[in-house]
This record gives structure tokens, C-alpha cells and sequence, in this order.
């Protein structure tokens, strides 16, 4: 199985322009997370701080310019791209493929010297590796087990496309991929306290793939069946695994079913909080009696479990994960994009904020489990002077209600202004990724600040 992966990475051509469009969308968003990511996060301080305390200067840090080894550039964009959990998400897998894969993608540009086309090329290999993964490893029984998707799968999606912008052969993508064995790692017991371990993970992901990518480069042999083996990940990392999803992918496709998101927390509860948006502009908050939301079942182990916590958050993590929080933001403030929750987030004594959080309940039903994992839907019920229902079959942001471009750089702007990114840099960095299929990555790091 891991041979028709490698053949898979190995064989690669460009995706068709209707992925490119995407790519270059979640290419500027990426950007964008990294920036504000690692000024706004708390997290931020002591990862640059251990980072930076590590020996060796080579590649520069993306997209802040200094410079460090490929590796722990990759660490660190890759965590503050996930770090106010605003990143790119592919629903049927359940993971973020963005923030592992770009982050291990660009200081390997950096190094190989690719052209645009190659780096892009690389990204959306990654995405459909990660996706693939995902798939196979049954996202359901791999959360049931334990395991964040995003850390374990985007290792091998990550070491795919840095293996790519070196010009792997198959053989060397096998021994890239047998290393992976030994690395993919990624636990939710994060959600106890909301610790920081989640914002790190695709960090080590990224980290995990230039390790991975420099061994197999300098002959390493890794072990053989990492994927399908007796000890393999698919064996070791679910109960319920669908090892056909690894054979026959079509290149690009995993570009266009990713989301992007219009609110920093977990994608799960997007389709509520679009209902509750629209909810809150035809009832009083003061008359909300009950606020009902119905999603699939892993949404309401991550964000409605156990109900009590859920409902008493205490730190922006567990805002980030809390279905009450953001349902009740949602109708309190009528809004819930970046600033909302940083705002709410220091605000969480507000006895109103409170009291809707109290009256949020999270259940699951068939209505929305039946679609899942092809749909994550949403049914809302608010008891407000009366019943106020909402059914969201798709959220804001996914491929069949996109962001467009102007909202992708409307996103940008509003991250890069919280990351005290001047904004005719900002623009330019809108223009450069715009044309980055007919130019150079040289073009981007100018941009970006890299240092020659």
C-alpha cells in the first residue's frame, strides 16, 4: 500500500487549474494565519522563545524573515498557522491539511529554488495525502482512540510535499514515508485543560516531514509497510480502517473540497453558528429561553462534552471548543469572527454571556449524523418569544458555499492588522500570491522579507 502511495507522490503533475484557484486562496489565508498567529496567540512567546534557543541559522523563518533551519521554520509556521484554530479544514477527513502541509512546503522551496507551479504543486500533494489519510484511518474510530488527525496524518502529507519539491523517486518517497511510521503522533488530551498542545501539533508535523524528507535524502532506510503493516499505521491507529481510500486519488481534488474558515474555532460548530447568526437578528437575547443545537456525534464529543465545562470555558482554547460559547456569542454579540472571540474571551464573567451559555444545550441525532461524514450540519432550535428553527446543510466557507477571493483577503487583512503587518506589505503579498502559478517562489520570499 505505501508503494502505491509513493508512486502516487512520485508521479505527480500539476493540479487543473480549477485547484490552483483554491490553492493560492489557502496558500494567502495560510499566510495570513501564520502572521496574526503569532502575535495574537498566547502560545506564541514560549514556542519562539524555545525555538529560537535551538542552534543553527540557515533557512528563514516564513513569512517573518529571519533565519533558521528548515526544520524549526517549519515548526514554527506550522504552529502559528494553527494557533488561533482558523485554519483550512476538509470535512470528510476531519483534519486541517493547510497548516502541516505549507508550512513543510516553503522552506524546501526555499532550498530546492522551485518555481511557483512546483510549490504549488507540492501543497496540493500534501492535501491529498493528508486527505487520504484521513479517510483511511476512519476519522470517527482514530478520534475515538484518541488521536488528533490533523497531527498524524498531516505528517505524511507534509513529508509528501517536501519529498516532491525534492525530486524524490518512489523508492525514496518509501523510505520518506517509513520514517513517518515512527513519527506520526498527535493525543486530544489536550481538550482536558485547554492546553497547547493541539496548536503545536501541525508544527511537529511539518518539523517531522524536513526530518523525514533530509534522512530518506541521505540514504536512511525506514521501515518497510509503515501504512498497511502488522504494526503499520492503519493497525496501530484505528478500530475501523478504509485502506481502498489510498488507491486511486485524484490529483487536486483534496484543494477542492477544503474549507476555509470564517471563525477561529472548531469547524464543527461553523453550520450553528451561521444559523445562530441569522437567528439572532429576529429575537431579543434577553427573551432566549433554551438554545437547542443538534450535531453529528464527534462534533458534540469535541465541542458539547462534558456539558458543564462546555458551558463554564475558561480560557480562549476552551472557547475555541465549546459549542455554549459560541452559540452564545453568536446571538450576544451578532458576530463571531477573530475579534468577537478575543473580546468575549476576556469577558466570560459577563452574567449575559453566562446565562446564554446555561441555556445551550448539544445533542446528536440522526438528522445530522445521517449525512456525516460527506455533510457536517447543523440543526438549531432557539425558544425565544417563540420557535426559531435552523437547518445548515453546509457552513460558511466550504466548497459548496466558498469564501471567494475578496473574502479570503478581507480575512487576510484582518489577520495581518492584528499581527502589526504594515499594510502595503499586506498588498503585496495579495498580488504576489495572486500570480504565483506563473512566477517564481524567489518572488514570494522577496515579498514575505526573506533575507538572501
Amino acid at each position: 500500500m505505501v508503494d502505491t502511495l509513493a508512486a502516487f507522490c512520485a508521479d505527480a503533475g500539476g493540479p487543473p487549474a480549477e485547484a490552483v484557484d483554491h490553492l493560492e486562496r489557502h496558500l494567502l489565508d495560510w499566510i495570513g494565519l501564520v502572521v496574526g498567529g503569532r502575535t495574537v496567540a498566547t502560545s506564541s512567546g514560549s514556542v519562539l522563545e524555545a525555538v529560537e534557543g535551538l542552534a543553527g541559522r540557515r533557512a528563514p523563518r516564513v513569512p517573518t524573515g529571519e533565519r533558521l533551519a528548515a526544520d524549526r521554520a517549519a515548526l514554527l509556521a506550522g504552529t502559528f498557522a494553527h494557533s488561533l484554530d482558523f485554519d483550512d479544514t476538509h470535512r470528510e477527513s476531519s483534519l486541517h491539511p493547510g497548516a502541516p502541509t505549507i508550512a513543510a512546503a516553503l522552506p524546501v522551496a526555499r532550498e530546492t529554488d522551485a518555481t511557483g507551479e512546483e510549490l504549488l504543486t507540492a501543497i496540493s500533494l500534501g492535501y491529498d495525502v493528508t486527505c487520504a489519510l484521513g479517510r483511511a484511518v476512519n476519522p470517527d474510530a482514530h478520534y475515538a482512540r484518541g488521536f488528533h488527525l490533523t497531527a498524524t496524518c498531516g505528517t505524511f502529507g507534509a513529508t509528501a510535499a517536501a519529498g516532491f519539491l525534492r525530486g524524490f523517486d518512489e523508492a525514496t518517497f518509501e523510505a520518506a514515508f517509513g520514517v513517518n511510521g515512527s513519527q506520526a503522533a498527535g493525543s486530544l488530551q489536550f481538550l482536558e485543560n485547554g492546553a497547547w498542545n493541539k496548536r503545536l501539533h501541525p508544527g511537529l508535523c511539518a518539523h517531522r516531514a524536513v526530518l523525514a524528507t533530509e534522512l530518506a535524502d541521505a540514504g536512511f532506510r525506514g521501515s518497510a509497510a509503515p501504512i498497511e503493516g502488522t504494526f503499520g499505521f492503519l493497525h496501530g491507529y484505528t478500530d475501523g480502517p478504509n485502506p481502498g481510500e489510498l488507491r486511486g486519488i485524484e490529483p487536486g481534488a483534496a484543494a477542492l473540497e477544503t474549507a476555509l474558515k470564517p471563525y477561529p474555532c472548531c469547524r464543527y460548530m461553523h453550520p450553528a453558528i451561521d444559523a445562530l447568526l441569522e437567528i439572532g437578528t429576529e429575537v431579543e437575547r434577553e427573551t432566549i429561553e433554551s438554545v437547542r443545537i443538534d450535531l453529528p456525534g464527534p462534533g458534540v464529543r469535541l465541542t458539547g462534552e462534558p456539558i458543564d465545562a462546555k458551558r463554564g470555558p475558561e480560557n480562549f482554547v476552551d472557547c475555541q471548543f465549546s459549542m455554549p460559547f459560541a452559540g452564545a456569542l453568536a446571538l450576544w454579540a451578532g458576530e463571531a469572527g477573530l475579534r468577537a472571540f478575543l473580546d468575549a474571551q476576556e469577558r466570560l464573567d459577563d452574567p449575559a454571556l453566562r446565562r446564554l451559555m446555561d441555556r445551550v444545550e448539544v445533542v446528536s441525532t440522526d438528522r445530522t449524523n445521517d449525512p456525516f461524514p460527506g455533510r457536517w450540519t447543523a440543526h438549531v432550535t432557539v425558544e425565544a418569544d417563540g420557535t426559531h428553527e435552523r437547518f445548515v446543510e453546509y457552513a460558511l466557507g466550504e466548497p459548496e458555499k466558498p469564501m471567494d477571493w475578496a473574502a479570503v483577503e478581507g480575512k487576510f487583512h484582518e489577520l495581518t492588522r492584528a499581527g502589526g503587518l504594515e499594510r502595503d506589505i499586506s498588498e503585496s503579498i495579495v498580488e504576489t500570491v495572486g500570480g504565483l502559478r506563473d512566477g517564481h517562489s524567489d518572488e514570494l520570499f522577496a515579498t514575505l522579507g526573506a533575507p538572501e
